[in-house]
């Protein structure tokens, strides 16, 4: 029996095993037309497709491996960018006008299928997981287009990015290309923006060749692309510093790896570097905002040390230090950035922009060169305007004391110190680049305008510079550079500003900082002979600039009072130099002889200016109750006139010095200067009280040194002959303040004579306007009544009396100690040099006198009339003795004047004063004797008289007479003496004329007519008197008689 044979079933296929089939036949019939050739074989004119006809059988196989094969995109990329190849190399041969031997046409089509299916298929949202594999290998292409294509001869002259993308472009395949890459990108940056970056940051590796592609991105996508390029290349940076932190610290790397690496990212940046230059050259606004907010982010963040023990954390992105890395390679790049982010440029910013740079290893920023060097050389390539907001910077950074304030940590002290040191090179390289700019003429014809030198040429940021000197005195060299250039660039006021700021703003109690000052001079002045010049002749103008420039937050240049003492004490400083500094072999001449450190012909002006400025404190500082203040300033003052006089003058302190320079101002400076003066002694009486011992003593010190700065040698001849109207003003400036310095009002108007009829208003033009009442009024007064009688009569009303009699004054012992002060300064100006001082300055305190007691012509008038007519005016005379009565200043000076040859000159006082005691003699004619208040004004009046030479010596027994005399009697001698004054006839004329012989040195025979006088002079009165009073009065007789008395005393000694 056969065995039976086995009957085996065929299983149908199940639908993934025909799926598998169907896929293998397909990447079959694609392998096989992917490998007929190769990239190498196409640039080496070995064409891959050429021979293909149809263009389905070039497309079909890819598009069906790509849909049902994921696992070979890759290769179907591969197969794409082939056929890219082909038709790209196929145009640079037409280009370069070689043979062609194959038709690209179908390869062509072929291509731009499957771009466009690429571009359908991404579009309709299907291969959104695989956007970062295409783009991948759209980056790689790129890459490799520029690689084999870079040194054919259409390539060879394209050396920019630019221009390799302008000649890639122009190639419809390539432009599909970057169509494609345009979509593929954009869609990936919004599905997966840090997968997106990832992937080009790897292709950049290939350096150069993938630059092409970073400028067509940043081209199309600028404001999109430029946060993630920056944030991207931060986190990129920081991975690569850790890596080489790491290798480092672990020491387990050789230096070829470290190389590699280092080449490596290199590249990478060197792309993005150049995008980001790229993109910045565009000055898009929203770009430039999104960078400004990136750096501010950056900064935000807190640094961290990389590569310590700890890893970095994420707070620490390094995204400043990255920044800081891009802006080395471009300068354009640079300015750009620091025009559209100046607001930005602030110390705080910077110090901490700098520890966030110093938070990475240098070497993997800046390997080549130091911060410093790299620095400098940005600020000699940068234009004017980042020249000059770097150059401001480094001044806040390196002279600002707060800077730092803060961030003051300690563990910042150190690393805020090095930042100060690090700096000073390159701001002492900007600074000598504004010299050479302040001295050019060439291409920057204003210097002026130059951002750096116009930042600090005035106001607050000039002082700044300025007073760094006294904080950074190590690098004062360089302030001194910096301030000469200023100067140069904006001419001669500038420097005479910076030269007056340097005298007001150094401390008078730093006078070394002087030199500084005169190391500026030593600069400028070769440039500026006249800078001295200028700055004393616009002292006043220039000095009220600087003042109103003045921070007003800063209390040591807001206070006035130091300032001023600055200003006397340096520039008496500098003319000790200048006068004092001997010739050296060197220098045959005085070193300053022409630096013009002497005001010269401004010397009035500016005394006149200081001299104002240090009355208007005084006066401040004393209503503040400041004494101490005052009496300092007043000092300072005279150690500045003192120098002054000794710098005009030809001796110092009692040695010859060659000098011929005299103090010559004109009149009016001179005016001016004698009413400075006055009004400062004046106020320096203020200081004089029982609580302030050193008043007296200051008060004196600035006597003694006015007097020697009005009558000295240093004085010019013509301008010296005014010297005695100070007298005149110094008296004048005192009783102008007897209320406030001696407790006494003087000047006052006697009040007007009330009379019942309506003579209330006698001299009030408006009332003798109202109608005839006044006027009849007058008429009916009789001319022979005097006022006295007609107050018997009750025709007048008692005068009211001053609101201060009958009240008690109480005694100011200051305002006593004040007055023996300046009575004694007085007697003092009166009685010192030689006769022509003496009588001129007594003429001066004379004429002041008369001014104050004497109010008008008529009360200065010297005529004696008949008594009996001057008797109807006494009420002239009894205002003047009323204020000579209320007033011991005036008195005190009457006195004075009484010792001087000018004592005629107070005639008119005199005269009323003779004229009151007739009026008082004469009221009570009953009377035996004369009252004691009465006998002591008729003494005073008498020695008055007697040192005054105005009396004839025998006349002056009148006061002993007196005494024995009744009221009546003692009026009639009193009439004898006013006949004798009246037939005198003194005048201002016959003054003038003794005063003018005493000055020519003929002898002093005392004033004319006084013997004629006193021929006129009725003696029989006396004689009358004296024989009415015998016995008590005979030895009187031979005073009064003496050729009578020695007539009879010969008679009764002659034998009978």
């Amino acid at each position: 029996m056969e065995p039976e044979k086995e009957k085996t079933e065929v299983r149908p296929k199940t639908a993934l095993e025909k799926n598998y089939e169907k896929i293998v036949v397909e990447y079959e019939s694609f392998f096989q037309l992917a490998n007929q050739g190769d990239i190498s074989g196409i640039y080496r004119n070995r064409p891959c497709f050429v021979n293909e006809t149809s263009v389905e059988n070039l497309v079909k196989p890819a598009i069906e491996v790509f849909n049902d094969f994921p696992a070979a995109r890759q290769s179907v990329y591969h197969y794409t960018g082939m056929l890219i190849h082909e038709c790209v190399h196929h145009w640079f041969t037409a280009k370069e006008k070689l043979p062609l031997t194959t038709n690209i046409t179908t390869v062509k089509e072929a291509t731009c299928q499957l771009l466009d299916f690429y571009t359908n298929f991404f579009t309709e949202g299907a291969g959104k997981s695989s956007l970062e594999e295409c783009l991948q290998f759209l980056c790689e292409l790129s890459a490799e287009l520029s690689l084999r294509n870079a040194g054919r001869p259409a390539m060879i002259h394209a050396q920019q990015s630019g221009e390799v993308l302008s000649i890639l472009k122009s190639i419809d395949i390539i432009e599909k290309v970057l169509s494609l890459m345009n979509m593929i990108l954009s869609s990936a940056l919004n599905e997966n923006s840090e997968g997106c970056m990832k992937v080009l940051f790897e292709s950049s590796r290939h350096g150069q060749h993938f630059s092409w592609i970073w400028l067509h991105i940043a081209t199309f996508l600028q404001g999109t692309i430029i946060t993630h390029l920056l944030e991207s290349g931060a986190e990129q940076f920081k991975t690569y510093v850790i890596e080489i932190s790491t290798r480092l610290n672990a020491q387990t790397t050789g230096p070829a790896v470290l190389n590699i690496i280092q080449t490596e990212y290199e590249h990478k940046f060197r792309a993005i570097s150049d995008v980001f230059n790229f993109l910045m050259g565009k000055r898009n606004p929203q770009l430039q905002e999104a960078v400004s907010q990136l750096i501010l982010d950056s900064l935000d963040s807190k640094p961290e040390r990389v590569g310590g023990e700890k890893p970095a954390t994420t707070s620490s992105r390094l995204g400043f230090a990255f920044f800081f890395k891009l802006v080395t390679c471009s300068i354009k790049t640079l300015q750009i950035l620091v025009t559209n982010n100046c607001h930005l440029i602030t110390p705080f910013n910077v110090v901490r922009a700098i520890r966030h740079v110093q938070a990475v290893d240098k070497s993997l920023i800046l390997p080549a060169i130091t911060y410093t060097d790299f620095i400098k050389q940005i600020v000699g390539d940068v234009d004017p305007v980042t020249h000059g907001m770097i150059f401001e910077l480094l001044i806040e950074l390196i002279y600002q004391h707060d800077v730092f304030e803060g961030e003051n940590l300690p563990e910042y002290q150190e690393a805020n110190q090095n930042i100060g040191r690090d700096c000073f090179p390159v701001l002492d390289v900007m600074i000598n680049q504004l010299v050479r700019i302040a001295h050019s003429s060439g291409a920057f014809k204003c210097p002026s305008m130059h951002p750096a030198i116009q930042l600090f040429s005035s106001g607050e940021k000039l002082q700044f510079i300025i007073d760094s000197i006294t904080r950074h005195l190590e690098k004062s060299p360089t302030i001194i550079r910096h301030l000469h250039a200023i100067s140069i660039a904006f001419h001669e006021t500038k420097a005479a500003e910076i030269a007056l700021r340097f005298i007001m703003t150094i401390r008078f109690t730093e006078p070394n900082y002087l030199y500084i000052f005169m190391s500026y001079l030593s600069a400028t002045v070769p440039f500026y002979p006249k800078l001295m010049e200028t700055m004393w002749r616009e002292f006043s103008s220039l000095k009220m600039l600087i003042e109103n420039s003045f921070d007003a937050e800063d209390l040591e240049k807001q206070n006035k009072t130091k300032i001023h003492l600055n200003i006397l004490y340096n520039i008496r400083q500098l003319l000790e130099w200048e006068f004092t500094t001997e010739p050296s072999e060197r220098e045959p001449i005085r070193p300053y002889a022409y630096w013009k450190l002497y005001p010269g012909q401004y010397v009035g002006a500016v005394l006149n200016s200081l001299l104002g400025e240090t009355n208007k404190l005084c006066w401040e500082l004393m209503e503040k109750n400041k004494s101490g203040d005052a009496m300092a300033v007043l000092r300072a003052t005279d150690k500045f006139l003192e120098s002054i006089r000794e710098a005009s003058g030809p001796l110092r302190r009692g040695k010859p010095i060659k000098n011929s320079r005299r103090l010559i101002i004109t009149v009016s400076q001179m005016y001016k200067l004698m009413t400075q003066f006055a009004i400062m002694l004046k106020s320096t009486l203020f200081l004089v009280t029982k609580d302030n011992l050193s008043g007296l003593v200051v008060f004196e010190e600035l006597r003694s040194q006015f007097l020697c700065f009005l009558f000295g040698k240093h004085l010019d001849t013509g301008l010296a002959q005014l010297s005695p109207l100070f007298v005149n003003f110094f008296v004048t400036a005192c009783f102008i303040d007897s209320k406030k310095l001696f407790n006494e009002e003087l000047g006052e108007q006697m009040e007007s004579l009330i009379d019942e009829s309506g003579l209330q208003k006698l001299f009030d033009n408006v009332q003798l306007e109202d109608g005839p009442s006044v006027l009849e009024g007058l008429k009916s007064l009789k001319m022979r009544d005097t006022a006295v009688n007609m107050l018997h009569r009750g025709q007048l009303k008692k005068r009211r009396g001053n609101e201060q009699s009958g009240k008690y004054i109480e005694v100011n012992e200051d305002a006593t100690q004040r007055i023996y002060a300046v009575l004694d300064a007085i007697r003092l100006m009166c009685s010192s040099g030689d006769h022509k001082i003496q009588i001129t300055c007594s003429r001066q305190l004379a004429n002041a006198l008369m001014q104050v007691v004497c109010k008008d012509s008529l009360m200065t008038d010297m005529r004696f009339d008949d008594w009996d007519s001057e008797a109807e005016y006494i009420h002239r005379h009894v205002e003047i003795t009323q204020r000579l009565a209320q007033s011991p200043f005036c008195d005190g000076i009457l006195r004075i004047l009484s010792e001087t040859r000018s004592f005629a000159l107070c005639l008119p006082i005199m005269k009323s004063k003779l004229a009151i005691l007739l009026n008082e003699t004469e009221k009570f004619p009953e009377h035996r004797t004369i009252p004691e208040p009465l006998r002591q004004k008729l003494h005073n009046w008498m020695m008055l008289a007697q040192k005054g030479n105005i009396l004839n010596a025998r006349l002056l027994y009148i006061v002993d007479l007196e005494r024995f005399a009744t009221c009546h009697e003692t009026y009639l001698m009193l009439l004898e003496i006013w006949r004798f004054l009246m037939y005198r006839n003194i005048s201002r004329e016959i003054i003038d004329a003794y005063h003018a012989d005493l000055l020519r040195n003929v002898v002093d025979e005392g004033l004319p007519n006084e013997r004629d006088a006193m021929e006129k002079v009725n003696i029989s009165v006396f004689r009358i008197i004296i024989q009415n009073h015998l016995p008590g009065t005979v030895q009187l007789f031979p005073k009064f008689f003496p050729l009578e008395y020695e007539f009879m005393m010969m008679n009764i000694m002659e034998p009978q």
